[in-house]
């Protein structure tokens, strides 16, 4: 039993009572063994291996974690558990649901997008700035889906840069005809897996007891509504505010911060002893 290798920081975590709780562990303090110990915890008091979510930033991470569930159970248990990255995780959940998609490579939805954008011309130009080219709007959409707080792409690149207001209409027209085509083809990038198991996840119902969530203070603002729409009972986050290395895709340090004002009831639980 791992719980016995714990000390009493990652021991009280480990073994807290279901609900949401937030685990701050800061470098080398031994957050794996306690998302480790709280797996096994969650088995050892009868919940199923298919009941329990693990979302990672990596899936080597989730491959390591899983492993060494495995050294303490078998590796039948371990390996059913549903654990991997958000996106990963979306993509087997939507092919368990039986989802008409076929995953491309970021490369080639992005000469296409490019192919779409370069049919378009901009008779007006302002002063202040030339219009993005195709592959830089492919990257920058990509960032609004991931961090946006509900406004259009055009209101929200209207925020980021006032100048380029003057071709968010154009802008606007190359996504929606990129989105059309991505339906009727049923193409979808890894963006569009997780915008796509959000709007399932309006309709559909897992019956996963406890997620898990590693490097939590990396989570963007799309992760971040992915998670409250599965609607977990409990929810079982570590992170550090000091290790946010994911800005450019998005994250925000104060869906961490804020966990305790969003989810009542919430424990904190911190990680010190390296």
């Amino acid at each position: 039993m791992p719980l016995s290798n714990l000390n009493q920081e990652q021991l009280n975590a480990a073994t807290c009572q279901p609900g949401y709780n937030l685990v701050i562990a800061s470098a080398g303090t031994g957050k794996t063994s306690t998302i480790v110990g709280r797996i096994a915890n969650l088995i050892k008091s009868g919940v199923k291996p298919n009941e329990i979510l693990l979302l990672t930033f990596t899936n080597k991470a989730a491959a390591e974690m899983v492993a060494r569930v495995a050294k303490i159970f078998d590796k039948d248990v371990a390996t059913s558990i549903m654990a991997g990255t958000f996106h990963s995780v979306s993509y087997k959940l939507l092919k368990q649901l039986n989802k008409e998609i076929t995953l491309k490579q970021p490369n080639e939805l992005k000469t296409l997008f490019k192919s779409l954008y370069e049919k378009r011309v901009f008779y007006e130009r302002s002063d202040e700035a030339a219009p993005y080219d195709g592959g830089y709007l492919y990257d920058l959409y990509s960032l609004y889906l991931n961090s946006n707080e509900g406004e259009t792409f055009g209101e929200w690149i209207k925020k980021k840069s006032p100048p380029h207001e003057l071709y968010t209409l154009i802008y606007e027209d190359v996504v929606d005809e990129f989105s059309e085509l991505k339906t009727k083809y049923g193409y979808v990038n890894f963006d569009d897996l997780l915008t796509l198991m959000l709007a399932t996840l309006q309709e559909t119902k897992f019956d996963f007891k406890e997620i898990l969530v590693d490097e939590y203070q990396d989570t963007n603002p799309l992760q971040g509504r992915l998670l409250d729409a599965f609607k977990p009972n409990s929810l079982f986050c570590v992170g550090d505010y000091d290790q946010s290395i994911y800005a450019f895709n998005g994250s925000d340090i104060s869906i961490i911060s804020t966990f305790s004002r969003r989810y009542s009831g919430a424990n904190v639980y911190t990680l010190n002893k390296n």
